[in-house]
């Protein structure tokens, strides 16, 4: 369903899309324009993978329960760092 919004360019996307277009990246701003969208649809894709991610890591990592130690310590040994900083 084509909604057929109509929006008014702003200066900052006009110069580059004239920019883009003069390179012959693009052959017009339109596909400029498609170019960015698909680019916004990737990002959402990636940040909503992240969030499912980072969602189920601290499920996960509830239900495991409570770290007995010094977790930091612990993870600067694995590592091979040294002792923290004073």
């Amino acid at each position: 369903m084509s909604i057929g919004t109509v929006a008014t360019p702003s200066k900052r996307f006009d110069e580059l899309a004239q920019r883009l277009v003069a390179s012959g990246r693009y052959s017009s701003p339109s596909e400029v324009l498609e170019a960015a969208i698909d680019a916004l649809e990737r990002e959402e894709c990636d940040e909503e993978a992240k969030e499912a991610y980072l969602e189920q890591a601290l499920e996960e990592g509830f239900a495991s329960g409570v770290y007995e130690g010094d977790a930091f310590a612990d993870v600067r040994r694995e590592l091979g760092l040294s002792k923290r900083p004073r």
